[in-house]
């Protein structure tokens, strides 16, 4: 070869193959596949990342109530689970725990359900016992992304209030019968039941019964007073009388009814005019008469008896009444009064 502008030969080949087009089909043809291969693994590559990249949010709502006496109402909140940086849905377990942590009496807690699908709202519940000590507890929500170890915590809080002794009174047993005819009655059981280690004797009573009637309902209690000396609930039978229609005794005055009575003294005065000795028939006489003055006195005393029916019964109606109780503090149930209803027909 020869150097074009001087006409001297070259001292290097000079490759012109890259001008003949058959060669460069060939070339850029097998040059394809590596370009394949490069986005294939980039594709690859980009997926995988975007798989490590899952990830979530936990968010809680307020406890409600955000404080509550031990073995009382329980708190509840509610946990959103959302997904973050993925376009797919992400598969959350979750788990709590109560701090600090109580010899006896640690409130516990329960995630409904605990394991989701963002996006997703469960339901945290956190439940105290009547020997949960007063303090502030704080509840660690943790989620883990399922088979990974990505978590996230989150934390939420609680406090227990110091207990007041109190009690509750429930009727664990209706009245029956509900319906009754006036003269019959109906029971019910009534339960006492004692709260943060209550202790006292409590007096039941039918504070009110409406509506007002004559004879109106009456009620009892058996005990009439109940004793609470361990954390067992107590009983009374309670008993509802009406009053119904009873036979009365009349009497009815007869003067004629006395009249035999002065018979037999003046059939002795007639027997007494035939005796000879006059001082006998003198005293016989006096003694007659007597005899019939008294049968006359007592005449009003000789009546007729009968019997009749009384219309005085309780009348038909329906009768609210009202169940109260009271200790010796005058410390009423913590859930206040009890009604029952009876109708008398």
């Amino acid at each position: 070869m020869y150097h074009e502008a001087v006409g001297q030969p070259l001292l290097y080949p000079v490759n012109r193959s890259y001008l003949n087009p058959y060669f460069l089909m060939f070339k850029s043809r097998y040059a394809a596949r590596p370009l394949s291969i490069a986005f294939l693994s980039i594709t690859i590559l980009t997926l995988l990342s975007s798989a490590h990249a899952q990830d979530f949010t936990l968010v809680a709502s307020p406890v409600s109530p955000a404080a509550v006496f031990p073995g009382g109402q329980a708190a509840t909140s509610t946990i959103n689970v959302s997904a973050l940086n993925s376009p797919n849905p992400v598969n959350v377990d979750l788990s709590c725990q109560v701090t600090p942590l109580q010899t006896t009496g640690t409130p516990t807690c329960v995630i409904s359900p605990a394991s989701v699908t963002t996006p997703a709202n469960p339901s945290l519940t956190i439940t105290t016992s009547s020997t949960t000590p007063a303090t502030l507890y704080s509840v660690t929500v943790t989620g883990t992304i399922t088979g990974t170890t990505t978590t996230h915590p989150l934390t939420v809080n609680l406090t227990v209030l110091s207990a007041i002794p109190e009690y509750t009174l429930t009727t664990t047993t209706a009245l029956t019968p509900t319906s009754v005819h006036a003269g019959s009655a109906a029971t019910a059981v009534l339960s006492i039941t004692p709260i943060n280690g209550y202790t006292g004797t409590i007096a039941l009573s039918c504070s009110a019964i409406t509506p007002t009637a004559t004879p109106a309902p009456t009620c009892a209690f058996n005990p009439a007073s109940v004793a609470i000396t361990t954390s067992t609930a107590q009983t009374s039978t309670l008993t509802i009388s009406t009053t119904g229609p009873h036979a009365a005794a009349t009497f009815r005055q007869s003067i004629f009814n006395g009249l035999w009575l002065p018979l037999p003294g003046l059939a002795l005065i007639a027997l007494g005019f035939g005796k000879a000795e006059k001082r006998r028939k003198r005293v016989l006489c006096i003694s007659l008469l007597c005899i019939m003055a008294a049968g006359l006195v007592l005449l009003p005393a000789c009546n007729t008896k009968s019997t009749g029916t009384s219309t005085v019964a309780t009348p038909n109606n329906g009768y609210t009444f009202t169940i109260s109780a009271a200790d010796a503090n005058t410390l009423a149930p913590s859930n206040g009064t009890q009604s029952v209803i009876l109708t008398v027909n």
